[in-house]
C-alpha cells in the first residue's frame, strides 16, 4: 500500500527548524556551519535572518506546521468516517482554531477568517461572508488525505472549498496524480507530461521550472518563496525535476527559504514513491498517525 501522509509529515517536521526564514543568503551561510535538517527553531536564528517569521517558539523535534497538523486532524477524522463532508471539515478545524479551542499556537490567515465567519453568524455580528479565494498550500491537505485513503479528487476538492473555490487546485490534483503514478518509472518524463494536466494559466511557469537549471534565477524571475500556489508549486516542480534524490531536493528547498516545511511535504510524498525515505527520519521524528 502506498504511503503519502507519513513521508509528507516527516519531511515537514525535518525542516520546521528553518521554516519561514526568507533570508536565503543567511541560509546559505548557515548551512556551511551546521545541518539545517532536524533542527529546533532558535530565536537567535530568526533574529539574525531577515526577513523571517518566528511563529513556532515552542516547537520540539517532530512538530509540524499548521498545515501538517491539519493533515493529521483530517486524516484521523476521515479514516473513521469516509462520508466526512465539507460541513464536518468546517466543524473540525473550527473546534481546533476557535478562541479557547484545542489548538494553542499560531493560526494562519485562512483559519482566522474561517473562525471569524462562524463567530459572526453565531453572534449575529453582521460581518460580510469572506470570499473563498485563499491560495495557500492548505488547499492540498484534503488531497493528501484522499490519496492516503483511496478517495477521489472530487472528494478532496469538496473539502478544499472550505477555503477556496479556485479550480486550479483540482487540476493540480490531476497533475500530482500523474506524478505519483509514473514517477518511479521515469521521474523527468513523468514531470514533463504531468505539466500538461496543470491549470493552463500556470503551464508556462511550470515549463520554465523544468527548463531552468539555475534555481536562484528561476525563483527570482518566475516563482517565489511564499506558500501561495502561484509561487510554491512551480518551485516544488523545479526541485522534483532537477534533483535525483530526496536528500538533494530537501537541501535545495531549504536554501530557497520561505515556506520551506510546507513545500517539503510534497517532496516527502513524491520521493517516497521512488524510494522509501531514509529510516533516520522515522528514528528522529516521532510522527504518529
Amino acid at each position: 500500500m502506498k504511503s503519502f501522509i507519513t513521508p509528507a509529515l516527516l519531511a515537514n517536521a525535518a525542516t520546521l527548524g528553518v521554516h519561514w526564514i526568507y533570508d536565503h543568503e543567511w541560509l546559505k551561510k548557515q548551512v556551511k556551519k551546521e545541518s539545517l535538517l532536524f533542527k529546533i527553531q532558535s530565536k537567535k536564528d530568526f533574529d539574525e535572518a531577515k526577513p523571517s517569521y518566528y511563529v513556532y517558539p515552542n516547537m520540539t523535534l517532530g512538530d509540524v506546521t499548521v498545515q501538517g497538523l491539519m493533515m493529521q486532524w483530517l486524516y484521523k477524522a476521515m479514516k473513521s468516517n469516509l462520508d466526512f463532508g465539507l460541513n464536518d471539515y468546517s466543524k473540525l478545524v473550527y473546534k481546533q482554531f476557535k478562541p479557547g479551542g484545542l489548538y494553542q499556537g499560531y493560526v494562519e490567515s485562512y483559519a482566522k477568517k474561517h473562525v471569524i465567519g462562524i463567530l459572526s453568524n453565531e453572534l449575529s455580528l453582521g460581518i460580510n461572508q469572506f470570499e473563498l479565494n485563499d491560495d495557500h498550500l492548505v488547499g492540498f491537505v484534503p488531497y493528501f488525505v484522499a490519496k492516503e485513503l483511496g478517495l477521489s479528487n472530487d472528494k478532496a476538492f469538496e473539502l478544499t472549498k472550505l477555503y477556496s473555490e479556485d479550480k486550479s487546485y483540482y487540476f493540480y490534483f490531476k497533475m500530482f496524480d500523474y506524478i505519483f503514478e509514473h514517477i518511479k518509472t521515469n521521474r523527468k518524463e513523468a514531470i514533463i507530461k504531468a505539466v500538461e494536466l496543470a491549470p493552463v494559466k500556470y503551464q508556462v511557469v511550470l515549463e520554465k521550472a523544468i527548463a531552468m537549471t539555475d534555481t536562484e534565477a528561476f525563483v527570482e524571475q518566475y516563482a517565489g518563496r511564499a506558500c501561495a500556489i502561484k509561487f510554491s508549486i512551480p518551485v516544488i516542480m523545479h526541485l522534483l525535476y532537477h534533483h535525483d534524490t530526496f536528500e538533494a531536493a530537501m537541501n535545495a528547498n531549504i536554501l530557497i527559504g520561505g515556506a520551506i516545511a510546507d513545500r517539503a511535504m510534497f517532496l516527502g510524498a513524491v520521493y517516497q514513491q521512488i524510494k522509501p525515505l531514509d529510516p533516520i527520519y522515522k528514528e528522529k521524528l516521532p510522527i504518529r498517525l
